[in-house]
């Protein structure tokens, strides 16, 4: 983790020699705020706060300054959205990013991107709550508290994604992703809680301790494991926990 501490580091320098006082806030979310960074299969994802919109001029610069290229990211990838702050403090079902840029050693390079999206307040919810403060105040100050509803509709946006992304070479080649994410999603339903990849696992393993295709993803996250998940059972498993949001969100609850 101390090449990670120090790529950390000099990535809010970097942020903030390129953005100056235009930078408000900095924070790690994902895996290693939750405390299940698995060195060499977790990226950083980053959130940042900026003071107002970027130019066009500046989101290149940024892209530049950040390449894997001239930039090395000691994990996996970098992964980093910024917001400004009046959509950051902003209640809203598809937030707007100024700047969503992703790089990585074996990532394919992609240029940076502005828009909005229902994944947004995933991000701004796990940092609001958890973030890791990198640079600036801590993130409830910046972030405002996203409405569970919100929450509900972007987790299953993300769960139907992973339906297209199942044995995915590139994004979930043996299936554990899309299965824990599932985990940590039933969780947030039952409980409001917000947990990491394993423990979403061992949460549902505490409900169902039969269920060994859960017991595999574990494993896999592991490195113990050498069999990909079956995925009919996967697809199943996202299936009824898609049918149990979409339940919760006609609801109301």
């Amino acid at each position: 983790m101390e090449a990670v501490e120090d790529y950390r580091t000099k990535l809010a320098q970097r942020l903030y020699l390129l953005l100056g006082d235009g930078l408000l806030g900095l924070y790690q979310v994902g895996s290693a705020c939750l405390g299940d960074y698995v060195p060499g299969k977790s990226d950083l994802d980053i959130v940042g706060v900026v003071r107002h919109p970027l130019s066009f001029e500046q989101g290149n610069e940024l892209a530049r300054g950040l390449d894997h290229s001239s930039f090395p990211c000691p994990a996996k990838g970098l992964d980093l959205v910024l917001f400004t702050a009046e959509s950051a403090g902003s209640n809203v079902p598809e937030p707007t990013y100024e700047f969503w840029f992703a790089t990585g050693a074996s990532w394919h390079p992609e240029n940076w991107e502005t828009g909005r999206g229902t994944e947004m307040v995933i991000f701004l919810e796990l940092c609001r709550r958890h973030g890791l403060t990198l640079f600036g105040p801590p993130p409830e100050r910046l972030i405002a508290s996203v409405a569970r509803e919100y929450l509900l509709a972007a987790f299953q946006d993300m769960l139907e994604w992973h339906q297209t992304k199942v044995l995915d070479i590139f994004h979930d080649p043996r299936g554990q992703y899309s299965v824990l994410n599932a985990c940590r999603v039933l969780a947030y339903v039952a409980e409001g809680q917000f947990l990491s990849k394993t423990a979403g696992g061992e949460w549902l393993l505490k409900q169902e301790p039969a269920n060994a295709m859960v017991r595999q993803a574990l494993t896999i996250r592991l490195g113990e494991a050498n069999e990909d998940i079956d995925p009919d059972e996967i697809t199943e498993f996202l299936q009824r926990t898609i049918t149990l949001l979409h339940a919760h969100r006609e609801a109301g609850e």
